[in-house]
């Protein structure tokens, strides 16, 4: 039996066989090739791919996904290939395509002549919500310019290449089809050592010199990628792009306008933007003008493109073009633009908010696709084949009730294509996305695309999203020697002076910090008070540990910030049941659930900075995570079982980050992140633990307790060689230079760190943020132990030592908020 027999079923078009199932000539040597190889070698080079994305952390986020977003993307060893002619056939109609499009766009925000004279009607354009007028007729015809485009194409029945969407709003998957083709090089002279395929290598150059063409080639000129942020479907891609095109990654709390210009909010100042990526929607990139809720554009933007203080790709108010509504009237706005005719037909497509076209579709609604032209809200899709009697008649009614908002498609089958799948060949729908940027008055076709397979043999279904898969799509053939080039990532004009890293970025990696050290001190004290509860009975005297278990407890409330707590006095509190909360709860602040929930949306943001490794270590930390609070009942052990395995990973992950980002990185505001993070929670559990006078036999408890949570018993003996004496503790834990988790050396580096920060002043005198840090070194060099243990007999607090500790905990608060206004609000620009 043949490996390819199953390929051959019945099809609307199968790319690999003819109608008589013989292998077409292109696709002869393909096949020979894997036949030659075998299943087993073709699994190998499976397993050899997945490793390499894996390695390369290429991933695709998929939504409302319980146990993380990030899912491994696929890529099959099996291309999609064409010949050479046929691309160059196909090319040509997108070039057309897009030049129409093109002139659409400029003629809807400008002299709308389509609508005048009858051409398309307006409710098609006015309908539509992406169709916005706060962009019409701007000085700078320029600006209604699409600068990047792409279409997904398939095959229709009669073997040509169909028109089945225009993606030009902020197209997504150039990013996947450079990574598809750099993965299948490390396989293809392996598994495929005869085919010969065209290069994408000048396409990406060629893109790129765009951009600085845009930018006026200007050595300081800055081009942006603008983000949704890490939770996005493609927001790998969006990290992967910006660094492949020599772009800096912002998120719409990056920037902000002043004088009508852009400006990237970095450490040292304001930088001016010149050119944008955007991969925002348009009606979310601006909250003063378009959509008022939106917290991922820039106020005042759309005013700077007003003005013509920005080039935009691609401008805001072109996802008008996605309008599936326009299809019906393409070919006469091909005559009236052009005086041609469509190279590469589409879809047929009937609006029904035409008469006869509306009652042909409900006449026909049985074998159509009814689909609403507006795709910026939920997109909806019917199969009229699929409906039963109920769902036909509602959606009928939703059709006469607006039928400005529907059209009906044409069903048809996407062409087939070969697809390794669970160690075996079978056919499988396929979609490809090319993509085209603009060069002088043409656009230039990627010799290649991205292709998307279907999840099952008779899906129509293809999408990521859905649990789809890839391909790389080879175009045969050779370049002619003097276009050969080779992908880089060139990085030769990023800034990564620490000066110039955003303020966003800023901002996690001092978050990062604070939250990755409160996330490892809270897990160590809940594991260590949950011990001490579970060893309650195994001491004679069980009432001095209950009380001391007690104690404890009521630390964890403060430290935890999570009143009333074990403070609760109206209510008979359950101790297990309260430390399991603070361990589980996610929607209570201050937990250490709601802690590693902030601390996940830190680390997405801040992912493009960390090591493959440090990727892993913190996915699978979350993958434990998940699973153990999944599970209903769990024994003592088990809960302590897991904070010790998140323990483990958190330190992991906490060493790797070190390995991972420079200085020049932002790698010193992690850092003072951690270290005041520390110092604040240190001071919260010696207030809980050490201000309080105790009896004897108590106070030793609580003190071994207070070493030991804090990893410093083995130290304190190091240092002291004696019993626990709460002056020692405070000598130790409070002024003792030397030992690196004292209170004044982190103080003491914490100034040091400080001081590396670009200077926001000309001032010779301490910054704002400096000052409160240098009263705190101030009295702890002008104090000691025995001075805060002074004390009245009947008195029952060390007053002195509270009311030092409170004013160092108030002064370190102060510290944060004056870094805060300093550099990541920028409140003076």
């Amino acid at each position: 039996m043949d490996i390819f027999d199953s390929c051959k079923l019945d099809s609307s078009f199968n790319e690999m066989f003819d109608e008589k199932n013989n292998v077409k000539e292109h696709w002869i040597d393909i096949k020979t090739a894997i036949e030659n190889a075998n299943i087993e070698k073709l699994e190998q080079k499976q397993t050899e791919i997945d490793w390499r994305l894996e390695d390369n952390g290429v991933t695709y986020n998929v939504y409302n996904d319980p146990t993380g977003s990030n899912r491994r993307w696929n890529l099959d060893p099996i291309p999609f290939v064409l010949k050479e002619q046929e691309w160059e056939d196909v090319s040509k109609g997108l070039q057309q395509r897009a030049k129409l499009l093109n002139l659409i766009f400029k003629d809807l925000y400008t002299e709308q002549r389509l609508i005048k004279e009858g051409i398309i009607p307006a409710e098609i354009i006015f309908a539509h919500k992406s169709f916005l007028p706060e962009v019409f007729n701007f000085e700078n015809s320029e600006y209604y310019t699409m600068k990047f485009y792409a279409a997904d194409i398939s095959r229709g029945p009669d073997g040509k290449f169909w028109v089945i969407n225009d993606r030009t709003q902020s197209p997504s998957g150039l990013g996947y089809a450079i990574e598809n083709r750099l993965t299948m090089n490390s396989i293809l002279s392996d598994l495929y050592p005869d085919i010969k395929i065209k290069k994408i290598a000048s396409f990406i150059e060629n893109y790129k010199n765009m951009l600085s063409t845009l930018s006026n080639k200007n050595e300081d000129s800055l081009i942006v990628l603008l983000t949704p942020g890490p939770h996005n479907e493609t927001y790998f891609e969006h990290s992967y792009l910006s660094s492949f095109l020599n772009l800096t990654l912002v998120q719409g709390e990056d920037l902000l306008t002043k004088n009508n210009q852009l400006w990237l909010k970095t450490l040292s100042g304001l930088k001016k933007v010149d050119t944008m990526i955007r991969r925002v929607d348009s009606k979310f990139c601006d909250p003063l003008e378009l959509q008022n809720s939106s917290k991922l554009g820039v106020a005042g933007l759309t005013n700077v493109l007003r003005n013509d203080n920005l080039s935009m790709i691609n401008p805001i108010g072109i996802g008008i073009l996605e309008n599936v509504g326009l299809n019906p009237f393409m070919k006469n706005i091909a005559k009236f633009f052009l005086n041609e005719d469509l190279i590469l037909p589409q879809i047929a497509t009937w609006w029904c908010g035409q008469k006869k076209e509306l009652d042909f579709v409900i006449s026909n609604i049985d074998n159509l696709l009814i689909k609403k032209i507006d795709r910026t809200e939920k997109i909806e899709v019917y199969f009229g084949n699929q409906l039963n009697n109920e769902e036909k008649n509602s959606l009928i009614e939703k059709i006469i009730a607006a039928p400005i908002y529907y059209v009906g498609q044409e069903i048809i089958d996407f062409s087939t294509v070969p697809s390794y799948v669970g160690n075996k060949i079978e056919p499988r729908n396929a979609v490809i996305r090319s993509f085209a940027y603009k060069e002088d008055d043409n656009y230039k076709i990627m010799p290649s695309g991205l292709v998307r397979v279907s999840n099952q043999k008779d899906s129509l279904v293809v999408s990521n999203q859905r649990g789809g898969t890839s391909k790389d799509l080879w175009i045969l053939g050779e370049d002619e020697e003097n276009k050969i080039s080779r992908i880089t990532r060139s990085r030769n004009f990023l800034d990564t002076r620490l000066e110039n890293i955003s303020t966003k970025r800023a901002e996690n990696l001092f978050w990062l910090g604070r939250y990755l050290n409160r996330a490892i001190i809270t897990t160590r004290m809940l594991r260590f008070n949950l011990k001490s509860m579970l060893n309650l009975n195994r001491y004679e005297d069980r009432n001095l540990s209950k009380k001391s278990t007690d104690i404890l407890n009521i630390c964890l409330t403060h430290l935890t910030m999570t009143y009333p707590g074990f403070l609760e006095e109206e209510k008979e509190i359950k101790p297990f049941n309260e430390v399991i909360s603070l361990i589980q709860d996610n929607s209570r602040v201050g937990s250490l659930s709601f802690t590693l929930s902030m601390l996940s949306n830190i680390n997405a943001n801040i992912k493009n900075l960390l090591t493959i490794d440090a990727w892993r270590v913190y996915d699978k930390m979350q993958k434990g995570w998940y699973d153990y609070n999944r599970r209903k009942v769990l024994s003592n052990r088990e809960h302590i079982d897991a904070l010790d395995k998140l323990l483990i990973y958190l330190i992991a992950y906490k060493e790797l980050i070190d390995e991972s980002i420079s200085d020049d990185q932002g790698l010193i505001l992690y850092d003072i992140g951690c270290k005041l993070e520390t110092s604040l929670l240190l001071i919260s559990k010696m207030r809980s633990l050490l201000t309080t006078k105790l009896q004897s036999h108590l106070e030793y408890d609580i003190l071994d307790s207070m070493l030991n949570s804090y990893e410093s018993y083995n130290a304190y003996r190091a240092y002291y060689k004696s019993t626990l004496k709460m002056e020692n503790i405070l000598e130790l834990l409070l002024f003792t230079p030397k030992y690196p988790k004292s209170l004044i050396h982190i103080i003491d580096e914490l100034l040091k760190s400080l001081k590396e920060l670009p200077n926001t002043s000309s001032s010779p005198y301490l910054d704002s943020f400096e000052e409160p840090v240098f009263k705190v070194f101030s009295m702890l060099k002008l104090t000691n132990a025995k001075k805060l243990l002074k004390t009245e007999e009947k008195e029952f607090v060390y007053l002195e030592l509270d009311k030092f500790l409170s004013k160092i905990s108030d002064l370190l608060a102060q510290t944060s908020e004056e870094l805060t206004k300093t550099y990541f609000s920028h409140y003076n620009e």
